[in-house]
């Protein structure tokens, strides 16, 4: 098993908050809830990747216990097949993606997005969806070439259809830690009002 984190890079990350943060802001809190959910992760797997196009990022992700996986090429989806790929060679035999920016994720959220998965061996696929129940906060693939990445607009949708291809089972995984990413200055707002209640 193990945990692939894409992120952008601290200078490219939360670009939708320049109405409410200053650059330098805008990067400590990128580094803070990238911090966050590696640290959650390293406690339920020792096996977690960042991939990034970002060098910079291994200051954060090394001291981390995980490792930095320098993307190649460009775009969220061409970064996680680089990413499976390193998964496929190392033999995993599952993999989850997670994104960097769930600042209310705990440890047992991602348990549980794992441990929905059908018993046995079998391909299956769970999901956690955004609050919004249009993105991809989570995604767990057994094995790691099951489905296709399809994250972007919409992807819910897209994923669900590519599981819907592949003919194999699917559970969708509602949990208030994985549903709220910090993403636009209302995200913001409501976080810094409700705290881990957002």
């Amino acid at each position: 098993m193990r945990i692939i984190v894409p992120h952008r890079g601290l200078e490219a990350a939360k670009t939708r908050l320049a109405t409410s943060l200053a650059p330098e802001e805008r990067m400590l809190l990128a580094s803070q809830l990238l911090q966050r959910v590696l640290k959650v992760a390293r406690e339920v797997t020792p096996d977690v990747v960042v991939i990034s196009p970002s060098r910079a990022l291994a200051e954060i992700v090394e001291p981390s216990g995980a490792r930095l996986l320098v993307q190649r090429g460009l775009g969220l989806n061409e970064g996680l097949e680089q990413a499976r790929f390193d998964a496929l060679v190392d033999d995993m035999d599952m993999l989850i993606v997670l994104h960097g920016d769930l600042p209310n994720l705990q440890p047992e959220d991602v348990r549980t997005l794992i441990d929905a998965l059908p018993d046995g061996d079998t391909a299956a696929v769970t999901i956690a969806p955004d609050r919004a129940g249009t993105g991809t906060n989570g995604l767990v693939l057994r094995p790691p070439g099951v489905i296709r990445f399809r994250f972007g607009l919409g992807s819910f949708a897209a994923h669900v259809e590519e599981v819907g291809r592949a003919g194999v089972p699917l559970v969708a995984v509602n949990r208030a830690g994985l549903a709220f990413d910090l993403d636009t200055p209302e995200d913001l707002a409501r976080w810094l009002e409700l705290g881990d209640a957002a």
